[in-house]
């Protein structure tokens, strides 16, 4: 799945909770497949095989004529170290936070084999 919100710098806030529900999604998808471990536990942020980051990104200054923006983010969903979800978050020369959402849950339903 690909997707993108913009939004205008301050408003950034309205997005974030978009993230969390998208990936309790992708983990919720997954995790009916291969573990059923929140039949026990309903929390999401506690599933032993799931791990969410927040990072900051830099790009490497040989590769960019940009300025480097402190507000660029990404977010990842990663199941068994594998990354499955990314959401990048990029400010515009307009000021304007753009937001691009990524997955690849097909190829994670089809090549995860189950333990």
């Amino acid at each position: 799945m690909e997707k993108e919100i913009t939004v205008i710098t301050g408003e950034e806030h309205q997005v974030y909770p978009l993230i969390e529900q998208y990936f309790d999604e992708l983990q919720r998808k997954i995790d009916a497949k291969f573990d059923n471990l929140l039949l026990e536990n309903s929390n999401l942020l506690l599933h032993p095989h799931f791990e969410r980051r927040v990072l900051g990104i830099k790009p490497a200054p040989e590769y960019s004529y940009e300025p480097l923006r402190p507000d660029d983010r990404m977010w990842q969903l990663l199941y068994k170290g594998k990354v499955i979800a990314v959401v990048t978050k990029q400010m515009d020369a307009w000021n304007y936070a753009q937001f691009s959402f990524f997955d690849n849950l097909e190829e994670i339903l089809k090549n995860i084999p189950e333990e």
